[in-house]
């Protein structure tokens, strides 16, 4: 009865170790919701430069493409970084290229900021964890007033629009809820204001 129990320790260590892959072995956490970043420095669905050290998971988000043309879904970033930095470049950012602030809101560890620009409009909402802060961005056309509830999985409906690539792309994945990460809590931050000048990022508490 021992042997056996050898025997599978041993093979789920090698699964682990680099290079077991390719004699098929599978690593037993490759589907870790906290595997599979790759390093960015430009958000794909904003084009604006994203807080250095944060990695794009593209199995957790999707991208398509909406009526007039631009791109639209969700980006999921992760980062050892502080919310209220993070929070402060991609504002910095999106100012520049002529997205406005409509709301911004703070509780404890969460944070939600929202943007138009013309008839598109971008949702970040930030999530401070134990180490890291999740970032994620949702971007879309406004829809018209009067407009139904769409009942159908924009994630699920896009398909493979936009596989996952190496470069980092954003997968296709029926997971357009963001990274559902454990354990949670450990960062808990007062609301304020963020930049600390003219022009810099005014929050609300909740």
């Amino acid at each position: 009865m021992r042997r056996p129990l050898v025997i599978i320790a041993l093979l789920s260590l090698l699964a682990t170790l680099p290079g077991c892959a390719s004699i098929g072995l599978e690593n037993p956490f490759s589907n870790d919701p906290l595997t599979g970043g790759t390093d960015t420095t430009t958000s794909l669905l904003l084009g604006v430069p994203t807080p250095a050290g944060m990695q794009r998971y593209g199995s957790h988000g999707f991208q398509d493409f909406g009526p007039g043309g631009g791109r639209q879904g969700l980006e999921v970033l992760r980062g050892k970084i502080d919310t209220g930095f993070a929070a402060q470049i991609m504002y910095s950012g999106l100012q520049g290229q002529g997205w406005q602030l409509r709301l911004a809101l703070r509780k404890g560890a969460r944070a939600v900021y929202v943007y138009d620009r013309g008839s598109t409009m971008a949702v970040l909402t930030f999530e401070s964890q134990t180490l890291l802060t999740v970032l994620n961005i949702w971007v879309a056309d406004r829809l018209p007033d009067g407009a139904p509830l769409p009942m159908q999985d924009a994630a699920g409906s896009s398909g493979g629009s936009g596989g996952s690539d190496g470069s980092g792309g954003l997968g296709g994945s029926g997971d357009a809820g963001g990274m559902n990460t454990a354990p949670q809590g450990g960062q808990t931050s007062r609301g304020g204001t963020y930049g600390g000048g003219s022009g810099g990022l005014q929050e609300r508490n909740l």
